[in-house]
């Protein structure tokens, strides 16, 4: 199949989607608005959380969905991507890796209930490199969550079935005191995505 094709039947599918649809219908910027929905109605992570970083936030909808439905929370979001702004929401527009970016970081919060992760690497398909680019990832969310994250806080992080799967388990458990594994209805049901909702960040 052609890279044109392919790109063409990508779209069809995703102009067809119920979540998608959804989205657009309600003026959400993205599908994920729901993810977070589903994990919140599940995990209840949201309501007493009252300072919030959100990593990989762009294009905002898990920052949207916050906004939408809980009044005064601390919220920060934080991508290398830039976000339209949200009102009551603190953007940076830096990397998580930049010791500068977690200077700015510090001068809004100083430690979060609950650290949300949307990141997700560039997929080549290549199932062990990517696999190895989220464990990059797992690495620098485990080093924001030591900078950030208060005792018994709570963690949301993306992840992609595969090879590392196990030893990101077991790295988590380290940390926290629950791990479980959620597959939202509005993850596409040929993604394997996963979301880790770690609960109960150790001493």
């Amino acid at each position: 199949m052609t890279k044109k094709k392919s790109t063409k039947n990508w779209l069809k599918k995703h102009t067809k989607d119920r979540y998608v649809k959804m989205s657009i219908s309600s003026g959400f910027r993205s599908r994920a608005f729901h993810k977070l929905q589903e994990i919140d109605e599940k995990y209840k992570i949201v309501k007493s959380s009252n300072t919030i970083i959100d990593l990989g936030a762009s294009p905002g909808s898990w920052s949207e969905y916050i906004i939408r439905n809980y009044k005064s929370k601390n919220l920060i979001a934080v991508d290398k991507i830039v976000m339209e702004p949200i009102q009551g929401v603190h953007f940076i527009n830096g990397d998580i890796n930049n010791s500068g970016d977690r200077e700015e970081m510090k001068k809004i919060i100083n430690k979060a209930d609950l650290v949300l992760s949307d990141i997700a690497p560039n997929i080549t398909g290549i199932e062990d490199v990517d696999q190895a680019h989220f464990f990059e990832i797992f690495e620098s969310i485990s080093s924001i969550c030591s900078d950030f994250l208060k005792v018994k806080g709570i963690l949301v992080m993306k992840f992609f079935n595969g090879s590392s799967y196990d030893l990101v388990k077991k790295r988590l458990n380290m940390l926290f005191n629950e791990i479980n594994t959620y597959k939202p209805d509005s993850s596409r049901s040929r993604s394997n995505e996963v979301f880790f909702i770690c609960i109960g960040y150790k001493d």
